[in-house]
């Protein structure tokens, strides 16, 4: 999609409509026929990226760690073939305004929250808290793929290498071994 590319090369406030219907092979104006402004194409790209990402995983698994890993992949795949996608979302999803971004977190509160329950069933013992903060740092890292350098997501089989260091991450959450803390 134009807008994507555009906004990956460019950031979100530096690109114009005119910009997204050159790069489309159409006049700016066109735009509108199907968006009403730059914000709704931002919004449309985070809403469809979603869904797409919503679509990799099925429910009803009978283990959570095969649902854990099964998120986990879905979410490495995607960003390994979306990785502009992936940089635009890092860096532009604050860029919405107040009522499209409500509904982006919407969104993004329930799926994060799919991977907090599923947690929960694998590391009974640990808070929602802990849950929801180690939820937060696998998806920031897997999404984090989109910035890295070409030479980083060259690596054969990085789904699987990804999956199974985060997996192996939540997995280190069953252990309550002591910790030395440095100050």
């Amino acid at each position: 999609m134009a807008a994507r590319e555009l906004f990956y090369e460019k950031g979100f406030e530096s690109v114009g409509v005119d910009d997204i219907g050159a790069r489309a092979g159409i006049t700016g104006p066109a735009i509108y026929r199907h968006f009403s402004s730059k914000q709704e194409v931002l919004g449309t790209l985070f809403d469809r990226a979603l869904d797409a990402l919503l679509e990799r995983v099925s429910d009803g698994f009978d283990d959570p760690w095969e649902e854990i890993e099964a998120l986990v992949r879905a979410l490495a795949g995607f960003v390994v073939e979306n990785p502009e996608l992936a940089a635009v979302y890092q860096r532009e999803d604050r860029s919405l305004e107040p009522p499209r971004r409500a509904h982006l977190v919407k969104r993004r509160e329930a799926y994060v929250g799919r991977w907090v329950d599923c947690l929960a069933r694998c590391v009974p013992e640990r808070s929602t808290e802990e849950l929801t903060s180690a939820a937060w740092a696998a998806i920031t890292l897997l999404v984090s793929l989109g910035s890295w350098p070409e030479e980083a997501r060259e690596t054969p089989d990085l789904v699987g290498l990804l999956t199974a260091q985060t997996v192996g991450g939540f997995a280190a959450l069953e252990r309550r071994a002591d910790v030395r803390r440095v100050a």
